[in-house]
């Protein structure tokens, strides 16, 4: 299996919206063009899109999402908080762009012969799921747990990948130099997650949200968060799983652009250094 991940696109967001470096939701169909070229060269198998790929869920903008990605491979998307931020949104999505869901449910499996990446939303909104409004406490709810163990248990023999929006773990101080982890990640949240790792031998966690580069290796496996593609410098990543190993590498997008980026050389901790944005990892003999 090898995929390209990108995340948070947020089309539709405006200059004033959260960001971590200069974001150019406006110029997204110029930044594709690379993506669309390493598609066609047969590169990737498909495109996971990691979450809040609008920054509002209306129509409007999930049909402008769909023809921006309209790509030669499929395209998939694990919805973020911004892509459920009204009460039927898994509804309008699915009526709307029913390509980025495979089986038509918001919560599935893409596999191949060696791997297995299972994509479950996270939950925000306390009761009530797949709908954001203010919170920003994730859960996963009991169904999706046993949706995923169901899923795992057809294929032991697969090596398992998860794509949840929000991250496992938060930004460390180790890459920022502040005092305390950044966007850290509620504790009951990252003990689901791990729980279910140690107990399926699941290799890798993608997730966006924090709109930075991160990775994390621990003892139960890999965890790597993506930087907004839509932020300069346009990062994304290639994964690709064997049936023994695991490597991210995470590239920019090459210029020149029709417009002049911008560039925080204050947060130069957003795209990481070369460890966290390449990883090679040899897990079976």
């Amino acid at each position: 299996m090898r995929f390209l991940f990108l995340t948070d696109t947020h089309i539709g967001a405006g200059p004033a919206d959260f960001h971590q470096q200069p974001a150019y939701p406006d110029r997204l169909e110029e930044l594709l063009d690379e993506i669309k070229s390493l598609a066609r060269a047969g590169h990737v198998d498909f495109v996971l899109h990691g979450g809040d790929m609008v920054h509002q869920c209306t129509p409007e903008l999930i049909s402008e999402a769909k023809r921006l990605f309209h790509l030669p491979v499929p395209v998939y998307l694990s919805q973020g908080n911004h892509d459920l931020n009204r009460q039927d949104a898994v509804s309008l999505w699915l009526k709307l762009a029913p390509e980025f869901f495979p089986g038509q449910k918001p919560q599935y499996t893409i596999y191949d012969k060696i791997a297995a990446l299972h994509v479950m939303p996270s939950q925000w909104e306390p009761g009530v799921p797949y709908y954001w409004d203010t919170a920003q406490d994730p859960y996963l709810t009991e169904e999706q747990l046993s949706q995923l163990e169901a899923e795992i248990r057809l294929h032991p023999d697969k090596v398992h990948l998860l794509s949840v929006h929000n991250p496992v773990f938060g930004i460390p101080k180790e890459q920022t130099g502040y005092e305390e982890t950044i966007h850290d990640v509620p504790d009951p949240f990252r003990q689901i997650v791990l729980g279910r790792m140690r107990a399926h031998n699941m290799k890798c966690v993608l997730s966006g949200h924090n709109h930075a580069n991160t990775l994390k290796q621990t003892y139960e496996g890999v965890f790597a968060t993506g930087s907004s593609f839509v932020e300069t410098p346009f990062d994304y990543k290639i994964v690709e799983v064997s049936g023994s190993s695991l490597r991210i590498s995470t590239r920019s997008v090459d210029g020149p652009f029709s417009f002049t980026p911008e560039y925080d050389e204050t947060r130069t901790y957003i795209q990481g250094s070369e460890s966290i944005r390449t990883l090679e990892w040899t897990f079976r003999s």
